[in-house]
């Protein structure tokens, strides 16, 4: 009776004993885990970085510092072309592949702005009018490559309305130009030759017909809006594409700078033709 009351105690004490066991054997393992754990954080600094879970990591935090940059950077370029005075300030701002969205009305601004001959070239004003009439055109990408510009025309929905190619030349002949505005005239050998007082050149101007003054400046608002006074006006002895440079001089204090207009070519030739007591050329352009 004795022997099977023992027998009938020992399975469940072995139970009993193996549970204890196995509850210890995970206290023991949790144990040296946690040993095992704050070991490898006290000298996690010191180990090498190395292995395939380190280099995803390593790749994921390169790739989202990147992004950040990416979208920093178009930001940056986005608010310098809002505040752009001319397009060569965004042109030279710009590395191949990058590119800006402007508003059809800053385009416009900006295009106006541009010497006549090379704004001709680079687009037709009629054109540019027909697309701001019919009111599709809403704004402008620029984007610049290794050989020039590219400039798409956009309407809301993204769809191109016209598409242009500025080569690299023009942009070239732009930023040549563009330095102009902070020299003299004696400083620009292209007007070395040709160089009048205002109040001669104007009253030359007034003498002309007004077919033959709109060939000359065709935006005279533009002198209207200078800040300083014009006190010379140089004519330069090349034409290019039909256009003639003419700078003006103007001063403010003792700074001088030179304002880029370009007239006609037959217009031109009729001006100096009178600014230096000869007969007048035919309009042809001939001199």
């Amino acid at each position: 009776m004795e022997f099977r009351t023992a027998r009938t105690w020992t399975g469940p004490v072995l139970a009993l004993a193996a549970l204890l066991a196995l509850i210890a054997s995970e206290m023991k393992l949790n144990w040296a885990e946690r040993l095992v754990g704050s070991y490898l954080a006290a000298v996690n600094d010191d180990r090498p970085e190395s292995g395939a879970i380190w280099e995803k990591g390593r790749k994921t935090q390169t790739a989202r510092l990147a992004v950040d940059k990416l979208a920093a950077d178009r930001e940056a370029h986005q608010r310098m072309a809002r505040n752009a005075g001319t397009l060569n300030e965004i042109i030279a701002s710009l590395v191949p592949g990058q590119g800006v969205m402007l508003s059809a009305e800053h385009f416009r601004e900006l295009y106006l702005r541009i010497p006549s001959g090379i704004a001709a070239e680079m687009i037709s004003p009629f054109e540019l009018l027909r697309f701001a009439s019919e009111k599709r055109w809403t704004r402008a990408y620029l984007e610049k490559s290794a050989d020039g510009l590219m400039v798409y025309l956009l309407e809301p929905n993204n769809h191109v309305l016209r598409q242009v190619r500025v080569a690299a030349g023009t942009l070239a002949l732009m930023a040549r130009r563009s330095d102009m505005t902070s020299q003299s005239l004696e400083d620009l050998a292209s007007f070395q030759n040709r160089i009048y007082p205002a109040e001669r050149f104007f009253a030359v101007l007034a003498s002309l017909p007004e077919e033959d003054r709109r060939g000359l400046i065709a935006q005279p608002e533009r002198l209207l809006d200078v800040s300083g006074q014009i006190t010379r006006v140089g004519i330069s002895d090349e034409a290019l594409s039909g256009f003639v440079d003419m700078g003006v001089e103007v001063q403010t204090g003792v700074q001088r700078r030179v304002l880029l207009l370009q007239g006609q070519d037959w217009a031109v030739w009729r001006l100096r033709s009178l600014l230096e007591g000869t007969s007048t050329g035919s309009r042809g352009g001939q001199r």
